[in-house]
């Protein structure tokens, strides 16, 4: 009669086959060791951390590429639109009503994005029939909702105010043009750009080149940065140096060194600027 062996020592049992107790049995193979097991998930820990990084930076570049191509698409369809109409630029005008600011019909796009749901402030708008998806109006870094609302924003895009705005503006000395050929440098002067989401409403950016205070904010989206497009239609991603500015409106001014270096770059894209 033949005996089953075992190794105490062996990582596994080892079973002699042929027994009549155990017919059967077959050899098993060597398993790991519960250290050895720790230390694969500690590796595979230490990877993840360093990929992760990676993974995320990646997704936040699709995300600017994505909304660069948007605004560019914009700025196509706003330079067609004043083509079609003899070099007349889209009005980008403001109203008042019930103490928000929204822009009204004959205006590039109309009412609030702050509290408006209605696709139709963007499909009545002017420039749609020339940029007929509702989805390049708004940037896919942006997850706001609208004001009291899980619902999210339509648009988070705005046109500078010096593109066929108001004249009520000429208060800060923005005086708006209504031609494309009055502008006198296409690829520095500013069309479209992302604005803060907890300023934005009507379809104007407002700004002024020659006041050093912050009226309307830009974005600060894409790792601390927005993007915006010019009149000759190509669009610039640009990562801001300084802290967080608040507006004049709101009581903010303008301090800090590297906050201010931000301010004048957008001042340049001003059409009147020097």
């Amino acid at each position: 009669m033949r005996f089953i062996s075992i190794n105490p020592g062996a990582r596994t049992l080892e079973l002699r086959t042929g027994s009549p107790l155990f017919p059967n049995v077959v050899r098993s193979k060597p398993g790991f060791t519960l250290i050895e097991l720790l230390a694969v998930i500690a590796i595979i820990s230490i990877l993840a951390s360093l990929l992760l990084p990676a993974l995320s930076g990646a997704k936040a570049r699709a995300l600017t590429t994505s909304c660069l191509n948007n605004q560019r698409q914009l700025g196509i369809a706003w330079t067609l639109d004043a083509s079609d109409s003899g070099g007349r630029l889209p009005l980008n005008l403001d109203s008042v009503v019930n103490g928000i600011h929204r822009s009204p019909p004959g205006s590039w796009v109309t009412g609030s994005a702050r509290w408006d749901a209605d696709p139709a402030t963007i499909t009545r708008g002017t420039l749609f029939p020339y940029a007929q998806s509702i989805k390049i109006y708004h940037c896919p870094a942006d997850h706001s909702c609208l004001v009291g609302t899980n619902t999210p924003r339509l648009r988070s895009v705005s046109l500078s105010i010096y593109m066929a705005g108001d004249d009520c503006v000429s208060n800060f000395m923005v005086y708006p043009l209504m031609k494309f050929g009055e502008i006198r440098h296409p690829s520095k002067s500013l069309t479209f750009l992302d604005e803060d989401e907890n300023g934005i409403n009507n379809g104007g950016f407002l700004y002024a080149s020659k006041i050093d205070e912050w009226l309307d904010l830009p974005a600060r989206r894409h790792q601390d940065g927005l993007v915006l497009v010019f009149a000759d239609n190509h669009a610039e991603y640009w990562k801001w140096k300084g802290p967080a500015p608040v507006s004049w409106f709101n009581g903010g001014y303008v301090t800090d060194p590297a906050e201010l270096q931000d301010l004048k770059r957008l001042q340049q894209t001003a059409p009147d600027a020097e």
